[in-house]
C-alpha cells in the first residue's frame, strides 16, 4: 500500500493504463453557512511532492483563518473534465471512443470553457458559445451533448446546483450545401467508378491507378465493409474458394493516437459472400501479394486509415479531370460528367443503395447483417430513400404513357 513519508494525507491513484495521480482530503473547519464540517479532496497531482505542497499551502491558510470555505466547488472546467473522463468515462467505452472524445475535448471544447470556473458557467456564458460551434463545426450537436455530460457529472456530485446545458438551445442544423448529405454513389454512378478504376489500373505502370487500390475499392463498394475492417484483413479471412471474406477485425487509432486492432465496431462480425467481379481482382493480388496482409504498406504492415481517403479523393480527381478533357473533345454525353466526391464510407451506403435496387425484394434485415449496421433504423433510411426513387420512377412513367 502506498504511503508517502512526509504526509500520510497524500494517497496515491493507478488507472488502468498505468498511470498514477495523487489526491488528498484536508479538514476544512465548519462550513459558515450550514455550521457542518467541511472536508474538501483535492486530486490530479502527478506527483506526491506536488499534492504535499498544495496540502500544507491549504493547511496553512486554514490555520490564518484567510481559506474560503465555499459550499460549492470552485475548479475549473478542465479539472472536472478529467475527472469524468478517468472515473466516469474511461471504463465504458473502447480505445478508439476515446482517442475521438479527448479530441472533441481538446480541440473545441476546452479551448472555450476549460479555464472557467465550474460554479460560475452559465447559460448566458455557455449560449454565444454554443452558437459559434454550430458556425464552426459539422457536428456541434455532439461537442455540446459531450459538455453536456461533464456538467451532468458535476451536478450528481453536488459540486454545481443546476446544469447550465439545461437552458442552453440547441438550434436544428441546415445543412448548407444539399449535396454534404449526398455521400453515396447511385447504381450508375458505380458502374461508372468501376469501369473507370478497371481501366485506368496497372500492376506495374506509375502513371496509373495503383492496382491494390483499385482492389481496394471494388472490394469496399461490393462488400459494404468500413475502411479499418478492409485495412485489417488477411489472407487468412478470405476464402476464395468459397467466395467468403470473414470479418473479424478493424483497424482502429487508439487511445494514444496509434493504429491498433479491435473487434469490428458493434462487435459486428460477419461472414459474407462476394461477387465474381471481387473474387477476380482478389484471386490477381493474390498472385502478387506474398504478405499476410491483403493490403500491406511498403513496411508490410498496416495503413493509417487516413490513407483509402487520399486514394479515393485521387482516384475522383484523375476521372473529374480524364473525363473534362475527353468531352471538351468529343462533346460525348457520357463523358459529361464524373461521379460526385464520396469518402470511403459512402461505399457502405452505396453498396446497399445497389443491393437494393439490384433486388428489390431482398429484405433490410439481410443487408443489416451484411453491413453490420448497429440499428436496423440505418438500413431502413436507404431502402426507403431507394424505394422512393423507384417510386419517382413509376411516376414519370405514368405519365410519358
Amino acid at each position: 500500500m502506498f504511503e508517502y513519508k512526509k504526509n500520510k494525507a497524500i494517497k496515491e491513484k493507478i488507472y488502468k493504463n498505468g498511470k498514477k495521480s495523487y489526491y488528498f482530503q484536508i479538514y476544512l473547519g465548519k462550513d459558515p453557512q450550514t455550521g457542518k464540517k467541511k472536508i474538501t479532496t483535492k486530486r490530479g497531482f502527478k506527483t506526491p511532492a506536488l499534492a504535499n505542497a498544495a496540502y500544507r499551502k491549504i493547511q496553512t491558510q486554514v490555520l490564518n483563518g484567510t481559506y474560503e470555505i465555499t459550499t460549492r466547488s470552485s475548479k475549473i472546467f478542465k479539472d472536472e473534465y478529467l475527472e469524468w473522463f478517468e472515473n466516469q468515462y474511461r471504463n465504458t467505452v473502447k480505445s478508439s471512443t476515446l482517442y475521438k472524445t479527448k479530441q472533441i475535448f481538446d480541440c473545441h471544447i476546452l479551448p472555450d470553457i476549460g479555464d472557467l470556473e465550474l460554479n460560475k458557467i452559465t447559460s448566458d456564458i455557455l449560449q454565444p458559445i454554443v452558437e459559434n460551434w454550430i458556425s464552426a463545426y459539422k457536428k456541434p450537436n455532439i461537442v455540446a451533448r459531450y459538455a453536456k455530460r461533464v456538467f451532468d457529472y458535476a451536478y450528481i456530485k453536488k459540486e454545481i446546483t443546476a446544469n447550465p446545458f439545461d437552458h442552453v438551445l440547441l438550434p436544428k442544423i441546415r445543412s448548407k450545401n444539399a449535396k454534404d448529405s449526398h455521400n453515396f454513389l447511385s447504381t450508375d454512378e458505380l458502374k461508372k467508378f468501376v469501369e473507370y478504376v478497371l481501366d485506368n489500373s496497372s500492376i506495374d505502370n506509375p502513371g496509373k491507378i495503383e492496382f491494390f487500390k483499385a482492389v481496394f475499392f471494388i472490394t469496399l463498394a461490393y462488400t459494404g465493409m468500413r475502411k479499418g475492417e478492409l485495412l485489417a484483413l488477411t489472407w487468412k479471412d478470405v476464402d476464395l474458394e468459397n467466395k467468403s471474406i470473414d470479418i473479424n477485425k478493424s483497424i482502429v487509432t487508439n487511445e494514444s493516437g496509434k493504429m491498433a486492432l479491435q473487434p469490428p465496431k458493434w462487435d459486428s462480425y460477419r461472414k459474407i459472400s462476394i461477387n465474381q467481379l471481387t473474387f477476380d481482382m482478389l484471386s490477381k493480388l493474390r498472385k502478387i501479394n506474398n504478405s499476410k496482409l491483403v493490403f500491406p504498406n511498403q513496411k508490410d504492415n498496416y495503413f493509417n486509415l487516413s490513407k483509402p481517403n487520399n486514394w479515393l479523393n485521387s482516384i475522383i480527381d484523375m476521372g473529374l479531370a480524364d473525363y473534362a478533357a475527353v468531352f471538351k473533345l468529343t462533346h460525348d454525353k457520357k463523358y459529361k460528367s464524373f461521379i460526385p466526391r464520396i469518402t470511403p464510407h459512402g461505399f457502405r451506403h452505396t453498396h446497399a443503395t445497389w443491393l437494393f435496387e439490384k433486388n428489390p425484394g431482398i429484405l433490410p434485415k439481410t443487408v443489416q447483417k451484411r453491413l453490420g449496421h448497429k440499428n436496423i433504423g440505418v438500413t431502413l433510411n436507404i431502402y426507403t430513400h431507394v424505394s422512393s426513387n423507384q417510386n419517382e420512377l413509376l411516376s414519370d412513367t405514368l405519365n410519358q404513357i
